[in-house]
Order: C-alpha cells, then structure tokens, then sequence
C-alpha cells in the first residue's frame, strides 16, 4: 500500500510536466495515475490528489457548468462557491 508520502512524491512529480505537456493529456495522467492510487487505498482524495498536481479545478467546473442548459445551473453550486485548498492534499 501506498502511504501519504508516496502520493505526495507522486504529485511533486507529475505537476512538474504540466507545462511541458499538452492539458487534455496531462489531465488524463492525473486521473490514471489517481484512479491506481484510489485503488490503492478506499481513503485516497482524487480531488485533492488533482489540485496537489496543479489541475485549475475551477476550470473543469466551469466548463462542466458552461455544458449544462440554463435551468440546470440553478440546482447546482455556483462556480464561486467552490474554494480551491480545502485543506492538505491527501
């Protein structure tokens, strides 16, 4: 089993290809990469384990909220209200 250390080396070393890598593939790294880890360990925080990497997780949730037809937005948390750093990474 993988421990908070080995996921925060995980994350160190992944957000330094962020910039170096197209976004869509980047992206898709993290999620392969927390999805083995969310395997791992039933307690592992894929949200927290994306932010630690440097995905802009505000950013998928306005695009997710640009997808969705007017009224839906309404039953749904508004953009602003969601705050990046909850807390530590894992």
């Amino acid at each position: 089993m993988m421990t908070r250390k080995d996921y925060v080396a995980v994350s160190d070393i992944l957000s330094n290809y962020q910039d170096v890598m197209d976004s869509d593939d980047f992206y898709e790294m993290v999620i392969d990469f927390g999805k083995m880890m969310k395997l791992d360990n039933d307690r592992f925080d894929l949200s927290r384990f994306m932010i630690a990497c440097g995905i802009d997780t505000k950013a998928l949730v306005t695009h997710a909220m640009s997808t969705l037809p007017k009224s839906a937005i309404d039953h749904v948390a508004l953009v602003s209200d969601v705050e990046e750093g909850w807390g530590r990474a894992y």
